[in-house]
This record gives structure tokens, sequence and C-alpha cells, in this order.
């Protein structure tokens, strides 16, 4: 241990004798130094980094899978497939324009409206299942 002694002397106005002090300072320990622990460090360090990763994990990934799911749909529409438009619009297509990019959809008797492809909000196998069964039967 390394110990060094330093005189302090107190100086007052007054003429009388002058008062010292001794204090001893003492290196502090290797334990008292201000150095990181190396596992503490790179836990601070991947913290935020697992934390970016969970959350894209949680909540980015699915978001964008399904708008994936919904893109290869739009371009897969055929006739007789019952959708529904951004508006809310239901209908069942019956003719799509692959290269303007448009699709025409049936919403009533003799009502047809020309629509985005992108406008296609949901794509509902089922019931376009159903009613083939029901216009067999």
């Amino acid at each position: 241990m390394n110990t060094q002694e330093f005189i302090l002397a107190e100086v007052t106005s007054s003429t009388g004798p002058v008062n010292k002090t001794e204090i001893q300072v003492v290196d502090a320990p290797a334990a008292m130094h201000n150095k990181p622990e190396p596992i503490g460090a790179v836990w601070t360090l991947l913290l935020p980094l697992l934390l970016i990763v969970g959350l894209y994990i949680l909540f980015m990934r699915p978001q964008y899978k399904k708008e994936k799911a919904l893109r290869e749909s739009q371009k897969n529409l055929s006739k007789g497939d019952r959708v529904v438009t951004r508006g809310g619009i239901w209908g069942t297509v019956v003719g799509v324009k692959e290269q303007e990019g448009i699709v025409v959809i049936k919403i009533a008797d003799d009502v047809k409206i020309e629509v985005s492809s992108n406008a296609i909000e949901a794509i509902n196998p089922q019931i376009k299942k159903e009613e083939k069964k029901g216009k067999k039967a």
C-alpha cells in the first residue's frame, strides 16, 4: 500500500503559533476504481439492441407478412372472387384489367364499378366457394 503524508499548515491572522495537521492519503483499492466490469459493459450495449430486435419480431414482422400476402392475393384476383374495398364496398370480381391495374366489381344487379387493384382490402374465398356450392345445388 502506497502511503503519502502531507502536512497542512493552518495560518491564522493572529501572531500565535502555527497549528499543524497531518493527513494520510491511501490509494483506493482496485475495486474502488471506476472501471466497468466487462460483462456489464456488454449488457449495456446489447440490451437496447435486443429490445429493438424483440419489437421488430413482435410487431413489424407480422405486419410485413400480412401486407405481402395481401399484395400477392391482389395480383391473383380472378372472376368470381368476393372482395371488400378499402372504402367498405362489398362486391364480386367480374373482370380484371391487369395492365391498367383495375378491377371491375359487381356490387348489385346491373351495377359495376372499376377500382384500383390496390384498393382491394380483403378477399374472401370462403364466400366464393359457398356461392359456387349454392349455384350447383
